[in-house]
């Protein structure tokens, strides 16, 4: 199995550590010279705040709603990261660092444990070691991996873990996926596919498997 840990609001959550008073607040944080949104907590999208708004454009925003803006700290968020990272290395020696605040692991079980349970574990070791809430999204392949993370940070039952070793489990979470998140897929493939009808993942799955299915079928009348 892999993992994909995935930090949550990793710029956010490190200006959260260094200054717990802002934890549960809606925070932003500025690009170079505070020019545009690049980075915001779940309460600021609440408020409406988009990814990539100019600050300006949000100024009547943050203060109605006390948002917390914060400029940019590179060479903090790179040392965060390291240490994410660091805790990240102690679960395996299949550790790929994808992004600053991404990571895949390959990952074995025991007998008597669950992918689930390492899941939670993996979680818990980095906040208490970092201070930074990581979501946990298991799966076979890097690209269920990231179905899985997307539910995982989403979904009350899941409460940041989500592993989908069961067909049945994958089924339901790319039925409740909408197209355009998955992961290489643009807005005009996006468009393409809605045209058609093709609102989840899962039927797009199908709609390729359908067409595989009558590629084969036609090949073997050719034959015949």
């Amino acid at each position: 199995m892999i993992a994909l840990v995935d930090c949550n609001s990793f710029y956010c959550s490190c200006e959260r550590v260094f200054d717990p008073k802002i934890v549960g607040r809606p925070v932003v944080v500025l690009s170079n010279n505070d020019g545009c949104v690049i980075a915001m907590t779940n309460e600021s999208k609440a408020l409406g705040i988009a990814m990539g708004a100019p600050a300006f454009q949000i100024r009547d925003l943050i203060k109605q709603h006390g948002v917390v803006v914060r400029s940019s700290n590179y060479e903090l968020y790179g040392d965060m990261s390291a240490r994410v990272m660091d805790t990240l290395s102690d679960f395996t020696e299949g550790l790929e660092t994808y992004s600053i605040d991404e990571a895949f692991l390959r990952l074995d079980v025991g007998a008597k444990e669950s992918f689930t349970a390492l899941g939670r574990e993996i979680r818990g070791r980095v906040l208490r070691h970092t201070g930074i809430p990581v979501s946990v999204g298991l799966a076979k392949t890097k690209t269920l991996t990231k179905v899985a993370n997307y539910h995982a940070k989403r979904s009350e039952k899941a409460a940041g873990v989500l592993s989908l070793e069961r067909q049945a489990h994958t089924d339901l979470a790319l039925e409740q996926l909408p197209v355009d998140e998955v992961w290489g897929i643009g807005p005009r493939y996006t468009e393409m596919l809605r045209r058609h009808g093709i609102e989840s993942v899962l039927a797009a799955a199908g709609l390729e498997k359908g067409k595989k299915a009558l590629l084969a079928l036609a090949s073997k009348r050719r034959a015949a």
